[in-house]
């Protein structure tokens, strides 16, 4: 049993560094900005300038979508990051419990049974002792009323009586989820606290993972749309039909980008010989895509009218015209095919036998 926790600790500290290696990958949030700075305050500043037309303000919402796409996914991500390095505490108090936060990784006493009856008498000695309790409790009043406060938050921890360092120590011990367990009970709390790391690494990788592909592809239609201002105080018409053909085409291709992790989970599903797959099923695995296809369509519907609009323009050469209508063409081929990925019925998805 000894080896197997210890293997454990070595295994949580694998995770741990996985989740740590994304908590610094979330800083695209801070990179982001500096990319794309220039790039949108440039073509929305292009697209406000002059008279307000209506073509203008609906390429500003689609602009300004892609842009909030991108910090609610990377919102979700730090979120999900917090949710796994945090778990909740049950603290029993009289009936009651009490639910306190507590850091993921629990603080650990010495297992019971352990030690001899001379020995756990000795321990108990050194626990209460004044130079092991100001370790944890301060030797001074103000740290002492610092403690207090902070316990008196939680119902189970309150007390009507002045506290002694000994029980402020207990009462930290236990928002530290520090409790003294045999060893046999330490194993199955390892097992279960190793299930729940896996579960929740495993969908903090694939919200990263999409986070990451929507700020790629956003960040190209960025340059893209930059392109079609090309440092100009105001945009000219043609650049209206660039923006605009631009984001009618990032939409649905955000769709078709932020589905893709799932669909090539389901792909090493069926390279292992699964026949079946309810992988879409887990409402974990697709929530992140699910807030981004609505944000896309949204910003689709929003570019897609300003398209056409300007498609039928009547100072439109044959050109000018054939090429907005061939955008529009491409842009509703491409947000059908986004939409079948998406909204592939959520049953059984049965693969295709080779």
């Amino acid at each position: 049993m000894r080896a197997f926790l210890a293997r454990c600790d070595v295994r949580l500290s694998t995770m741990h560094r996985v989740a740590t290696a994304l908590l610094s990958g979330a800083g695209i949030l801070v990179l982001l900005p500096a990319v794309e700075r220039d790039s949108v305050t440039s073509v929305l500043r292009a697209l406000l300038h002059g008279d307000v037309e209506v073509d203008r303000l609906l390429l500003v919402a689609a602009v300004s979508l892609s842009i909030a796409m991108v910090v609610i996914l990377l919102w979700m991500v730090v979120q999900q990051l917090t949710r796994f390095y945090f778990h909740a505490s049950h603290i029993p108090h009289q009936g009651v419990e009490t639910f306190a936060p507590r850091f993921t990784l629990t603080s650990l006493r010495l297992p019971e049974s352990e030690l001899s009856a001379a020995a756990e008498a000795e321990y108990a000695e050194l626990h209460a002792a004044a130079h092991n309790l100001s370790l944890l409790v301060p030797a001074n009043a103000h740290g002492r009323r610092r403690i207090d406060r902070q316990l008196d938050a939680y119902a189970a921890l309150q007390s009507d009586i002045e506290r002694s360092d000994l029980q402020r120590a207990d009462s930290l011990l236990v928002l530290a989820a520090a409790k003294r367990r045999s060893l046999i009970d330490e194993v199955v709390k390892i097992e279960y606290g190793m299930a729940r790391h896996v579960l929740r690494l495993q969908v903090v990788v694939l919200r990263y993972v999409k986070a990451l592909l929507v700020v790629v592809i956003t960040v190209l239609a960025g340059f893209v749309t930059e392109a079609a201002v090309n440092g100009a105080s105001t945009v000219s018409a043609s650049g209206q039909r660039w923006i605009a053909a631009t984001m009618a085409i990032w939409a649905p291709a955000t769709i078709i980008v932020v589905s893709s992790p799932v669909r090539w989970v389901e792909s090493l599903l069926r390279a292992e010989g699964a026949a079946q797959s309810t992988v879409r099923n887990d409402p974990e695995f697709v929530h992140v895509e699910n807030v981004a296809s609505v944000i896309a369509m949204v910003a689709w519907a929003v570019a897609f009218a300003a398209l056409a609009h300007l498609a039928f323009a009547a100072h439109l050469s044959g050109q000018e015209r054939g090429s907005t209508s061939a955008a529009l063409v491409a842009s509703a081929a491409l947000v059908a095919i986004a939409l079948m990925r998406w909204r592939k019925p959520h049953v059984t998805a049965q693969f295709r036998q080779r």
